[in-house]
């Protein structure tokens, strides 16, 4: 078969198939993938069921020209089918998938992607209208990667401030809630949750996948066996991998799990993490980012070849990045320092302050965080930002759009952390050599300026651009000596220095 249109690099093809008759269970009883070959390089994608009577098959082209494939299946009707089709320059602004590189991320293109992430775990089925104002609050803050669940979620605080109950329109798997068919899925969940993934790819955000969860009232979390575990995360990879906004996060808290008579505790076999991780490294064929996240006060996951960034909850912003980052060699990303809010738990009642002090002191250890946003309104316990979306109304949110475009401006990927300017507590720094300088001060010390420059008697001459980081404003533009700074450059709360080596 030959398919006419173009399909652009990043993009996605999708082969629809037919069949007139299904025998056993299309989900567990069926195969159906495809090779693709551009060139000299193969990759094989495995197809999904996606009801009545129709199979997909989904690849996401990461080269441009033209690509061949040929299908192979246990049904008759598919095995042996092949086609051709072109892939094109892509439109301009898409950059790719996000990969890894070294302690940082890059597109596929070579673009940096600084990680600016928020949290919204069940905002994917809220009503429309929510959904709608979701969007809007992720683009005009700046946010570019979502923390979201795929299964539902059920939460009440710990001290009952909370009340996460909604049920989502359809559940994931047949039969009702604890007793569930876990080997037939109900493709109407998914499309849903693929048209949010969409959604946000159009907006340019990443989609933090979260692929299990303990905070569960249905029975889905505490009685899927490991082959409905497989089953399940091979279905999620053949459904969402062609999508380049996406990433894997094994599971929110891996580590949370109970005794055999009830009681809360912490441990790392709730599932077999190391399972779940390989196969999706070695079934995804467009190799996005893969991690799993931890409890605070318990296991941070060890290194495995599956892990491509190490995803840590931690109020602890800046010494713990840094030890992982040293430790691990990977990104860190603080995907929960807690969450600037007002409710009683101590996980979700941070000031816009501390949320901001918190977020800049990961990008000042040379990682990265997520944000999010918990707050009651007019008593409202259930509909909180962190889990059912809506509007961002906190300090936070438009302060670290700010903080994001500065540092976007700075080759922040060759900085490192420059100790000679770092206190830990008043102020902090980072450097690319001796040719530029990023300072952020979070309090007052009178009289302390900074240390910059190569101190061999050449004295140069930087550019410095002055900005507060917390009314969001550019203030003035300097142009300093080396050894000027503490006239000059005085270490003032909030404040954020730009240096620039004149050539």
């Amino acid at each position: 078969m030959k398919y006419s249109q173009e399909v652009e690099q990043w993009g996605i093809f999708e082969l629809e198939l037919n069949a007139s008759e299904i025998v056993g269970n299309p989900f567990r009883d069926v195969w159906v993938q495809a090779t693709f070959k551009i060139g000299d390089e193969y990759k094989r994608v495995n197809g999904f069921y996606d009801g009545e009577s129709v199979w997909r098959i989904r690849f996401m082209p990461e080269q441009i020209g033209d690509h061949h494939f040929q299908v192979t299946s246990n049904m008759d009707a598919f095995n042996g089918l092949t086609g051709d089709f072109v892939s094109i320059v892509p439109t301009l602004g898409i950059h790719g998938p996000v990969r890894v590189a070294g302690t940082h991320f890059n597109y596929a293109d070579g673009t940096p992607f600084f990680v600016m992430g928020t949290t919204a775990y069940a905002w994917t089925y809220r009503p429309e209208k929510i959904r709608k104002q979701t969007l809007d609050s992720f683009s005009e803050n700046g946010f570019n990667k979502i923390r979201m669940l795929l299964f539902p979620k059920y939460y009440r605080g710990m001290v009952n401030d909370v009340n996460v109950d909604y049920d989502p329109p359809v559940f994931p798997f047949a039969g009702q809630p604890n007793e569930f068919d876990f080997q037939t899925l109900i493709p109407e969940y998914f499309r849903n949750y693929e048209e949010r993934v969409k959604e946000l790819m159009k907006l340019g955000i990443e989609a933090d996948v979260i692929l299990f969860h303990p905070y569960d009232n249905w029975g889905i979390d505490s009685q899927m066996q490991q082959a409905d575990d497989l089953l399940y995360v091979n279905y999620m990879i053949s459904r969402l991998a062609a999508y380049r906004n996406v990433w894997w996060s094994l599971a929110n808290e891996f580590d949370i799990s109970s005794t055999p008579e009830g009681m809360f505790c912490a441990r790392t076999d709730r599932k077999d993490w190391d399972i779940i991780g390989a196969t999706i490294k070695a079934n995804d064929p467009h190799g996005h980012p893969i991690s799993v996240h931890n409890l605070p006060m318990r296991y941070i996951y060890p290194d495995r070849d599956w892990l491509s960034h190490v995803s840590i909850q931690h109020p602890d912003t800046y010494t713990l990045i840094a030890e992982l980052k040293n430790q691990y060699k990977k990104p860190i990303v603080n995907d929960e320092y807690q969450y600037e809010g007002n409710i009683k738990d101590e996980w979700g009642n941070s000031d816009g302050a501390t949320t901001l002090f918190r977020h800049w002191l990961s990008a000042m250890a040379g990682g990265y965080a997520s944000h999010g946003e918990v707050f009651k309104i007019n008593g409202n316990a259930k509909d909180l930002f962190w889990s059912y979306g809506g509007t961002l109304i906190g300090e936070s949110a438009p302060k670290l759009k700010f903080m994001k475009e500065i540092l976007e401006s700075c080759p922040y990927q060759e900085m490192e952390r420059d100790w000679a300017n770092s206190d830990s507590h008043h102020y902090f720094a980072l450097k690319k050599g001796i040719d530029e300088y990023l300072f952020f001060c979070r309090y007052d010390l009178p009289g302390k300026g900074f240390w910059f420059g190569s101190y061999d008697g050449s004295r140069p001459e930087y550019e410095v651009t002055v900005y507060d980081a917390w009314n969001c404003i550019e203030k003035e533009t300097l142009t300093v000596k080396e050894m000027e700074s503490n006239h000059l450059l005085p270490i003032k709360a909030w404040t954020v220095y730009r240096l620039k080596r004149k050539i």
